[in-house]
């Protein structure tokens, strides 16, 4: 009688780890398509900034165009400003020597 006990046992065990398994896998692919869903919203957001970004960039060329009377002075000056604004946030981004000892 012990012995089949014991069997019984060892298949709950089996069963409810198994069932915990399954119960965690669960949770990990929620948090994956929660991520997943995060990502692509912020995707879209950043692609609605970037168009916004750019046509906000390209009137303010075409005013200084008309300020300057210039038919390409304002897109090289925008240019410029967009350069050292990314030469800047990329020299931002370089870790220095005390950040990384």
């Amino acid at each position: 009688m012990g012995f089949f006990e014991n069997n019984r046992l060892v298949e709950l065990i089996t069963d409810y780890l198994k069932t915990q398994f399954e119960i965690i896998k669960l949770d990990i692919q929620e948090k994956l398509e929660e991520i997943f869903i995060r990502i692509f919203k912020l995707f879209l957001v950043a692609t609605g900034f970037g168009i916004t970004l750019f046509f906000l960039l390209l009137g303010g060329s075409e005013w200084i165009n008309e300020a300057l009377e210039s038919r390409f002075v304002g897109y090289f000056i925008v240019a410029l400003i967009v350069g050292l604004a990314s030469l800047f946030l990329f020299l931002s981004l370089k870790p220095t020597k005390n950040e990384s000892e």
